[in-house]
């Protein structure tokens, strides 16, 4: 089994690395996506979770639900958010006047053509579109465990916009970052208490607190932390870090998040850098 958009070898259709790139609210769980293709074309959009969405001929994507097409159960997501379609042999995506807008690639779209590989934002529910060579595998429900952000209890999460509104932001979340004398520290979040090391504590502290500084920031680009700052101001044990040891370090701490089932709690984006997803509250 390959990785359907970086083809390297996964035990599932998508790699942690190409999943990490993708949009993803919390809290947010696979059932949230339901899809239904009754003649679908060799492409497919693929979740967070790896699994397969096939596409139509005219594809609707939408907070709605319906019969045929792609519903994504979240409030930044629109009733009839966008449709995907082909038109003389080229896929092209289309946004509907949604509330929260389209994106490919982080750019946000009206109508654009797609490409293999090009990965879309529907408000804050992301999607690769991929040519589906008939090879992906259904995915079993112990096999999206890792990758599922559900809190024990859903009151920690809390919105400030009511359901039926499609402008929800970012969602509030009730953690504390409490710091070890011997270096390090803990991360006390979703019932849970993490122990981390002194890099990934200082990280973890930094996003939060470019978090919280940028309240006044518009939500789709607040709290980002540009590599090279992390780079320049973490406390490494290398005399030279790189671009390749903060992805390292990323996977380590998105490794030790998933422990407490927060494995994608840090959000990556091309050209900004790292970020929570939620604000965070204490």
């Amino acid at each position: 089994m390959s990785c359907a958009v970086c083809a390297v070898a996964t035990a599932t259709n998508l790699c942690d690395e190409c999943a990490a790139e993708l949009d993803v609210p919390l809290p947010f769980v696979a059932e949230q996506i339901l899809s239904t293709a009754i003649h679908p074309e060799q492409v497919a959009l693929v979740d967070v979770w790896g699994r397969i969405h096939p596409i139509e001929a005219c594809t609707l994507l939408g907070r709605r639900p319906r019969s045929r097409g792609i519903s994504m159960l979240h409030p930044s997501v629109s009733r009839d958010h966008a449709e995907i379609a082909l038109e003389d042999g080229q896929w092209w995506l289309r946004d509907r006047a949604s509330s929260n807008g389209t994106r490919r690639n982080e750019d946000p779209v009206t109508r654009v053509a797609l490409a293999n590989g090009d990965r879309l934002a529907f408000g804050t529910v992301g999607f690769y579109f991929v040519h589906d060579d008939g090879k992906r595998v259904t995915l079993e429900a112990d096999q999206l465990s890792s990758r599922t952000l559900r809190p024990d209890d859903a009151s920690r999460v809390v919105r400030t916009d009511p359901a039926e509104q499609t402008n929800a932001g970012l969602p509030r979340f009730k953690l504390r970052m409490l710091e070890a004398p011997a270096g390090g520290g803990y991360l006390d979040a979703a019932g849970a208490m993490l122990q981390l090391s002194v890099t990934q504590y200082a990280m973890l502290a930094m996003l939060v607190a470019r978090m919280r500084d940028e309240a006044t920031i518009a939500s789709m680009v607040r709290g980002f932390v540009p590599s090279g700052q992390l780079i320049a101001d973490l406390p490494w044990d290398a005399v030279d870090p790189n671009e390749n040891q903060l992805k390292q370090l990323v996977r380590r701490l998105r490794r030790a998040l998933d422990s407490i089932r927060l494995g994608t709690l840090i959000e990556s984006r091309r050209g900004l850098g790292y970020r929570l997803r939620v604000v965070p509250v204490e």
